[in-house]
């Protein structure tokens, strides 16, 4: 097989939070800093901000969930919260230009864990869902981006070849990993995150509206 139809036979994923094992510990506030910064909003946005975002930023682990630390630490602020191995693998593994912020990580007691921890900051977007397949409702906000996907379909006519991880640009907090660079972090033994079946994104969305 060469490696163009292996490529186009590969399957693309949603990179969500694993909200399966109760045993996870969550972020589910911002920092201090990023609650009171007005450009906190770039974090999602795909473009660089590593010109003014602070080292010192600490994230508090919620005390509603558990105390397990893994490699993507599961959130609500729709960001990549990795570990230092898993910043390994997205720097060797994804080809894709990423920003690694380093952040600090406090425990439920109130103690900075001593493991490295960064929020990733994919660069960039590719413009490539598929409308005529794809349901979803628009921000009322921000017309140009999705609130909620009922349906995700991509158009892999405008996926780039080479893009194994990328953000979406009608939906910029949303990061869509390809079948190859989940296979490489999964490998790794990297947890914290699922990388969901495309067809069941957004379905508890549908549920919803129906």
């Amino acid at each position: 097989m060469s490696e163009s139809k292996g490529i186009s036979s590969m399957r693309y994923f949603p990179w969500v939070k694993d909200d399966e094992d109760d045993a996870f510990a969550w972020i589910t506030q911002d920092s201090d800093f990023l609650m009171h910064c007005m450009d906190s909003y770039l974090l999602h946005e795909g473009e660089s901000v590593k010109s003014w975002f602070p080292t010192d930023s600490v994230f508090q682990l919620s005390d509603d969930y558990g105390v397990k630390l893994t490699d993507s630490i599961p959130n609500t602020l729709h960001l990549l919260i990795v570990s230092e191995k898993l910043k390994g693998v997205l720097e060797e593994k994804s080809g894709a230009e990423i920003e690694f912020l380093p952040v600090h990580v406090r425990n439920q007691k109130g103690r900075l864990i001593p493991e490295r921890y960064f929020i990733a900051n994919p660069l960039g977007t590719v413009e490539c869902v598929d409308h005529a397949q794809s349901k979803f409702a628009a921000s009322s906000i921000r017309p140009d981006q999705v609130f909620h996907f009922y349906r995700l379909a991509l158009d892999r006519a405008k996926i780039p070849p080479d893009a194994r991880l990328f953000r979406l640009k009608e939906k910029s907090n949303l990061v869509i990993v390809r079948q190859d660079l989940a296979d490489d972090i999964l490998l790794a033994g990297c947890d914290g995150m699922l990388f969901q079946l495309m067809e069941s994104y957004g379905e508890e969305w549908g549920a919803l509206r129906e």
